[in-house]
């Protein structure tokens, strides 16, 4: 069995470590950036939002409807965040996220691990999502 790297991507946010948090458990703000692309649209958010809680994020995309879905391992606001994934569309089986978020003088850390899945299949997709969260979170902070 071959051992997969594990995805690791960090960015500062320009906003506090609750607003980062919040957004990765919001149902609304979720819409706005997580899975989303300039060609396809978050269709229906439902999160529950406790350790144990599940959460599914629908896509529609040109190929049909894309359900991303998992359930959260670890909730511990506003510096952790911990969920399994699972998007059958776009790889096989079961991931985990890990979310750790450091406050700082300007904001904040978010580090991003993701292990179960080959970097060349979300790599890109988190760093383009991370950027987008950052341009929706200072764009509500003006």
């Amino acid at each position: 069995m071959v051992m997969l790297k594990p995805v690791k991507i960090s960015r500062h946010f320009s906003v506090s470590a609750e607003r980062v948090f919040d957004a990765w458990l919001n149902p609304a703000v979720i819409k706005l950036w997580m899975f989303k692309s300039a060609v396809n649209e978050i269709v229906n958010v439902k999160i529950q939002r406790w350790v144990g809680g599940r959460f599914s994020i629908l896509e529609q995309s040109e190929d049909g409807e894309i359900d991303h879905f998992g359930e959260y391992k670890e909730i511990t606001g506003p510096r952790r965040l911990g969920f399994s994934l699972e998007v059958p569309h776009h790889f096989p089986g079961v991931t985990v996220v890990d979310i750790q978020i450091d406050p700082d003088i300007n904001g904040c850390n978010l580090t991003l691990t993701q292990t179960g899945v080959p970097a060349k299949i979300t790599e890109g997709s988190w760093t383009e999502m991370l950027h987008n969260l950052e341009l929706l979170l200072s764009k509500k902070s003006q």
